[in-house]
């Protein structure tokens, strides 16, 4: 998988600004999800777009993003806490941060994120014979 592969093309920098643009993305999600009650049609195709583009994650990937992102207690939740009790059998840090790097950009990708960091073109320049 690209994403995955391009994690190391990345700096740290980069991936943060794309873990923002998506968790900024997913809070307005969740909030809109549990506290607005009647959602218009704005937010009806909102919360489908994010339901989509999560629905094609990876198992992990999608438990992951919905354990740590979107339960209604997600604000009060660490990653620590994600990846040694709600993860069975517990993961470690360092492959919950693969994980979840990989979630943020495939998320970001799907919903055409404007994150500050040109994913598309670090796709082309580093794996040109899969998209020409």
């Amino acid at each position: 998988m690209i994403s995955m592969e391009l994690l190391k093309h990345l700096t740290r920098a980069e991936k943060v600004k794309i873990r923002k643009a998506v968790v900024k993305e997913l809070a307005r999600y969740r909030i809109s999800k549990f506290y607005v009650e009647n959602p218009d049609n704005d937010n009806v195709a909102f919360h489908q777009m994010i339901e989509r583009a999560i629905e094609r994650l990876s198992t992990l990937e999608r438990f992951l993003i919905e354990a740590r992102y979107l339960s209604v207690n997600s604000e009060y939740l660490t990653d620590y806490h994600v990846y040694n009790l709600k993860f069975d059998p517990p993961i470690s840090a360092m492959t919950y941060t693969k994980i979840r790097d990989t979630a943020m950009i495939n998320i970001s990708l799907f919903l055409n994120l404007n994150t500050g960091v040109e994913i598309e073109h670090l796709i082309q320049r580093n794996y040109p014979a899969r998209f020409s």
